[in-house]
């Protein structure tokens, strides 16, 4: 799919959504290989760990919808990405966790987030795509879940 079907898709879902659904919208997660040899086995152990993942999720409360998109580096998540790519994240209209918002607080954790009413599905969806082209996601390979 590309950027417009995944916004099309996306919207249908969330302007869909019922009390306490969500959607999560992301990529593969990347395989750890298995370690060889025995000190990579004995590093392993401690160690080995997946490469973080890019990927959003939607929850709809009372007819809000709380959008959350993985962290960069820059507001204490795990994705790396430059400066640049963060100041587009900001520019797209994505909040940072110390940032307030009239609608809902925002989540606990080094997301980028945002809320809007149901009724505004469609910024939400663009949002979601905006951020996945912005961290250089290959929109292909996206999945959609969503929990009923």
């Amino acid at each position: 799919m590309d950027a417009t079907q995944w916004q099309e898709r996306i919207t249908s879902e969330l302007a869909g959504l019922g009390q306490q659904e969500f959607v999560i919208i992301k990529e593969p997660e990347p395989s750890v290989p298995e370690p060889t040899g025995f000190l990579a086995r004995l590093r392993a152990k401690s160690s080995r760990s997946a490469a973080p993942s890019r990927w959003g999720q939607v929850l709809c409360v009372d007819e809000v919808l709380s959008a959350e998109f993985a962290g960069t580096q820059h507001i204490g998540g795990s994705w790396e990405a430059s400066a640049e790519q963060h100041e587009a994240l900001r520019a797209a209209g994505w909040l940072t966790p110390d940032e307030t918002d009239p609608i809902a607080p925002a989540p606990g954790l080094p997301h980028y987030w945002r809320t809007v009413p149901q009724a505004e599905a469609e910024l939400v969806a663009g949002l979601l795509v905006d951020a996945f082209r912005i961290l250089g996601a290959d929109l292909a390979t996206l999945t959609l879940e969503r929990d009923r």
